[in-house]
């Protein structure tokens, strides 16, 4: 009876997800939640982590959408990876999620430089095949600033470079 219901529910999940050759979607790719990446320059454009100034270890980060501080990713740079490619513009980055809301803050506290930077987001609700419902982000400011995003490498890593 268990065999069964087990099938019945993966049949259920399998049948929501089909692959569009004319987009080239797979499914499984539009289950992924899109990240924000932000690179932490200096007014020279260095990157603050790659130059030692600000440790990973000593960041954290809330936000005005939970009461709890947010889980975050540090990317460092990766030595094996192609130089060339794309994705080496999120090396020495901080990856966060992008939240299912339409505007939402991050507050991100380097203990290292004793800086406080709050980032204001506003998002786009976007539907793709299988049904996936996620928030892209089109516009990030920092200290009343309008900022850039950049897509990279798939339509979920977004990088945004903040100059402090």
């Amino acid at each position: 009876m268990k065999k069964i219901i087990t099938l019945i529910l993966i049949g259920l999940l399998l049948s929501g997800c089909s692959n569009n050759d004319d987009e080239g979607d797979d499914c499984i790719l539009d289950m992924a939640v899109p990240s924000l990446h932000l690179r932490i320059v200096d007014d020279s454009g260095a990157n603050l982590f790659e130059n030692g100034t600000i440790d990973p270890n000593n960041i954290r980060v809330e936000a005005d959408h939970s009461e709890e501080l947010i889980n975050f990713q540090f990317i460092p740079g990766n030595e094996f990876a192609n130089p060339d490619a794309e994705i080496r513009v999120l090396d020495n980055s901080l990856m966060l999620t992008v939240p299912h809301r339409s505007k939402y803050e991050y507050t991100i506290y380097l203990d290292d430089i004793e800086e406080i930077i709050n980032v204001q987001l506003e998002t786009d609700q976007s539907r793709k095949i299988c049904g996936a419902t996620y928030y892209t982000p089109v516009v990030a400011s920092y200290k009343k600033e309008t900022l850039e995003i950049s897509e990279v490498s798939s339509e979920l890593n977004f990088l945004v470079i903040l100059e402090i």
